[in-house]
């Protein structure tokens, strides 16, 4: 930053030592300034009234009006380097643009110009390790390939949306071009207003529609077959694992973070509070906060869920034992290793893969069950069974009832079968059906028989 210092010049002495004097009966702090103008330095004086009333010199009330004077000159002190330094860095903006205002920046193809975006985005800390590790991909092995090789500034809206064409003829789903061009947007939006590009080429550009939220959930029989066959089983990390997103819709990331503490508290209390997930860093993983506010939230616990959670300890118990340590400890990790580190979501989500396909388990739509799609599945019985989408939404940790709704729960035909016989049965149990009331529980009779066939 050598080039700042020689802008900015010396900053020492720019503001004055700070004295009080007496003004309409109070203190008033005076600290002048040093300021550079047409004919050279110069000092301008500035006063604030400190509010406390004139005494004698050295008594309590004139000490706190010097602290007060005091701390107001570290204001302005501060206030006059950070504005002199922004001057600087103003004109040694203005100086590397063109006689149209645009940045040596704009002459960089795509690929540098968003690893200079990405870059930013790192040393600001303006998204998250995870996030940012996902834009990466995406500019790096997505865009950049399929990006024509000129300046930023000669990228028009029909490259932009070959892009997206090509990335959907590649066999992307429509909402990972949509992050994509979600990307591409805010790389542009910078070039715009940073680096002086007349217009954003990816104005006008309409991401592609999206597809239907992807279900692949359990059916009910599928569900309880599933939790037999696991509980039957020896209960590694993983099977244990799968059995806590089943009955209690956990995601992979927040199951990797249950200590035993956390375990003991929930069977003292009932509920199981869910604090914090395993994510993804700048290198390998961390325990941090989930990434919304509403996924911190209090599950209640089921006998099933204890049952689980009994036979995991055992298990760990045993390979603790085997490994010669002694344990599991309160800090341990519920899922986890001997040696008290977690199993990662990576490895969690590889070695559900590797026994589901030794097993050849799969979801309503015969695919392969995935470990998210446990999750799909208990909030399909949960909502199936009868509670309210509120209700589910919390336990879900969702930030809206309609997230809930439209990708988790699944259509569950045994449900709406009850709720046809539910209204039917509210039609008929109240004694002597009028005409009208008949002809309505026909209809639903005939409803009911439509949908069974």
């Amino acid at each position: 930053m050598g080039w700042l210092e020689d802008e900015v010049g010396d900053l020492s002495g720019i503001v004055g030592s700070a004295t009080l004097r007496q003004r309409g009966g109070r203190w008033c702090a005076v600290v002048r300034v040093r300021t550079t103008g047409d004919n050279g330095p110069a000092w301008i004086q500035r006063t604030r009234d400190t509010q406390i009333p004139c005494g004698d010199v050295g008594d309590e009330a004139y000490d706190e009006a010097m602290a007060r004077c005091l701390r107001w000159r570290d204001e302005v002190l501060v206030s006059e380097v950070l504005a002199r330094a922004q001057g600087a860095c103003d004109r040694r903006v203005a100086s590397m643009r063109g006689t149209d205002g645009a940045t040596p920046w704009l002459s960089a193809e795509f690929d540098e110009y968003a690893t200079h975006y990405l870059d930013v985005l790192r040393s600001t800390a303006a998204v998250s390790p995870e996030t940012l590790r996902g834009y990466m991909g995406e500019a790096r092995r997505m865009i950049a390939p399929r990006m024509p090789a000129k300046p930023i500034s000669a990228i028009t809206t029909e490259d932009v949306e070959s892009v997206m064409a090509a990335l959907l003829d590649a066999g992307y789903s429509t909402s990972t071009v949509k992050k994509c061009m979600n990307l591409l947007g805010a790389i542009f939006k910078r070039a715009v207003m940073v680096d002086g590009l007349v217009r954003s080429p990816c104005e006008g550009v309409r991401p592609p529609a999206p597809d239907p939220p992807r279900q692949n959930a359990l059916s009910g029989s599928g569900w309880s077959s599933l939790l037999e066959t696991l509980a039957a089983m020896r209960q590694t990390p993983v099977v244990c694992a799968a059995r806590l997103a089943l009955l209690l819709g956990l995601t992979r990331e927040e199951v990797c973070a249950l200590t035993w503490r956390d375990w003991d508290l929930a069977e003292e209390t009932g509920m199981l509070r869910i604090t914090s997930a395993v994510a993804r860093a700048e290198s390998g993983y961390e325990r941090r906060k989930p990434k919304t506010n509403a996924r911190i939230r209090t599950i209640p616990i089921t006998r099933a869920a204890r049952e689980a959670g009994a036979a995991r300890r055992a298990e760990a118990e045993a390979e603790f034992a085997a490994a010669g340590e002694a344990g599991p400890e309160g800090d341990d990790y519920m899922i986890g290793h001997p040696d008290g580190t977690w199993f990662s979501p990576g490895a969690l989500t590889h070695g559900w893969s590797t026994l589901c396909k030794a097993n050849g388990w799969v979801g309503e739509r015969g695919l392969p069950l995935t470990f998210h799609d446990l999750r799909h599945s208990f909030a399909t019985r949960l909502v199936a069974t009868g509670a309210d989408v509120k209700s589910a939404s919390r336990i879900m940790g969702h930030s809206t009832p309609s997230t809930t709704l439209r990708v988790y729960a699944s259509e569950d035909a045994t449900a709406k079968q009850r709720a046809m016989d539910g209204l039917e049965g509210a039609l008929d149990g109240g004694g002597q059906a009028g005409d009208g009331e008949r002809i309505v529980g026909m209809l639903a009779r005939a409803i009911r028989s439509a949908m069974g066939s």
